[in-house]
């Protein structure tokens, strides 16, 4: 098993068994039909950062026309940089040109702190990579292969999000072996944390496990993330095939808010972070974490997505 990333939350089993989790605003504000001022962004993520969030997706660097609603995430992450000495911030971009506005913010705010990852989402479902990135699979590796030599050079970590990872709406072709591949040509272009992504909710538990084992058999030398879309009641059964596999790296967000706009149209939310917690909890792990804070963040991340979603 590679050697996990060390930032919060992280719960613990025995000492020695460690389980991170990446908080995922920007995932869940994305598709959100009204802007949401860039001082509530700010304000929220400073909360969340006090009640221990370490590793958080913050904001991306895309087309504003694409995303408008994260425009701002220069000035989000200008103002939350220097928040706690030890933040992983991760910003997604998806092309060159994103990645040069998140270097251009390490280079502009070194002083503040930086951004250590960048997210490129690499779908194994061709329909779903044109509608997401308006770019066939040839063309997105292509430039994913410039972007993982260039981001490497800036010491900057790449996360492969392998979107699509456990079946698609569109009829494309899909197995565990085409996810396997794709695995594979990540990380053969340096990548070291590789993202599976039930991107619309369809997994079901023991496609997870399966998943999860022979992608970890394939890439020995990569953290693969569980970043699982779900309604309330089938998480812990999404989250026990994971972990069980032997994920130890989880991506949700407070409130389960979120859903890619690019998929469907009946968006299915983000695993709600409170809930793994507490299952997690429950399984025997502990966490050090603020639970009156992180009840606060999460109330605070409901009302955000009742004032700014569509009416």
């Amino acid at each position: 098993m590679p050697v996990l990333l060390r930032y919060c939350y992280t719960v613990r089993m025995q000492k020695t068994d460690t389980i991170t989790i990446t908080e995922c605003p920007r995932d869940s504000w994305q598709g959100l039909a009204k802007f949401i001022p860039t001082e509530d962004k700010i304000g929220y993520l400073k909360r969340l950062i006090r009640a221990g969030a370490r590793r958080i997706d913050f904001g991306s660097f895309v087309s504003p026309k694409a995303v408008p609603q994260m425009a701002d995430s220069a000035t989000v992450f200008e103002n939350i940089a220097s928040a706690a000495d030890d933040l992983y911030l991760i910003g997604i971009i998806g092309n060159a040109r994103g990645l040069e506005g998140l270097l251009a913010c390490n280079g502009k705010f070194k002083h503040k702190g930086r951004i250590s990852a960048a997210g490129y989402p690499m779908s194994v479902s061709p329909t779903f990579q044109q509608r997401n990135l308006g770019r066939s699979l040839d063309q997105s590796w292509d430039e994913f292969a410039a972007i993982c030599a260039k981001a490497i050079d800036h010491k900057v970590d790449v996360i492969c999000y392998l979107s699509m990872a456990f079946g698609n709406p569109y009829d494309d072709p899909h197995s565990s072996e085409i996810v396997i591949e794709a695995a594979k040509r990540a990380a053969s272009l340096g990548v070291t944390t590789i993202s599976l992504a039930d991107t619309i909710g369809s997994a079901e538990p023991a496609m997870i496990s399966e998943l999860f084992q022979a992608c970890m058999s394939a890439c020995p030398e990569v953290t693969f993330t569980a970043h699982l879309h779900s309604t309330p009641d089938g998480f812990a059964a999404k989250i026990d095939a994971a972990v069980d596999a032997g994920c130890r790296l989880i991506d949700s967000a407070l409130a389960g808010v979120g859903g890619c706009p690019f998929a469907k149209d009946d968006l299915t939310g983000n695993v709600d972070t409170m809930l793994v917690l507490k299952h997690l909890q429950a399984r025997g792990f502990a966490t050090s974490l603020d639970p009156d804070e992180l009840t606060q963040c999460a109330a605070e991340a409901a009302r955000i997505a009742s004032v700014y979603s569509a009416t």
